[in-house]
């Protein structure tokens, strides 16, 4: 398209955009849009109660069944017969418990972990005010 022609195209549309109608929208279009696509949102996340409740249920036999597991324990026979397989596990864990003392007793260990813990602190009060702060913009429109 030549130069000529593409000026021509845009000036007769741009005469030609100062003539259409404008229609204004109502004023509570944007309260209109927002409630219903809040009341779509709001059905399409209904909670739903068969769902939990056959979690509760499991939850509640799986406790029920770990309880009766620990409280007759002691009584089965293999576990009364091998009091060496405690000794065992004790032999090795001890050292790895005794390593684990000493390096939280360091004091090395408890200057870094204060600093880790007052930037994480310090984070999250940063992350806290940033969404305060959004929430307030959003509110203010």
């Amino acid at each position: 398209m030549s130069l000529k022609k593409n000026s021509q195209l845009k000036k007769y549309v741009h005469e030609n955009l100062y003539e259409l109608p404008v229609h204004e929208a109502p004023i509570d279009i944007s309260e209109k849009i927002m409630s219903k696509l809040v009341s779509k949102l709001k059905s399409k996340y209904q909670k739903n109660y068969f769902f939990r409740g056959v979690i509760t249920v499991l939850s509640i036999v799986l406790i029920t069944v770990l309880f009766m597991f620990f409280f007759y324990l002691n009584d089965l026979k293999f576990i009364q017969d091998a009091p060496s397989a405690t000794n065992y596990i004790k032999n090795y864990t001890r050292p790895a418990f005794a390593f684990i003392s000493k390096l939280i007793a360091s004091e090395i260990f408890r200057t870094v972990s204060g600093i880790v813990g007052f930037i994480i602190l310090l984070s999250f009060f940063f992350v806290l005010n940033s969404y305060k702060d959004f929430k307030d913009r959003i509110n203010h429109f």
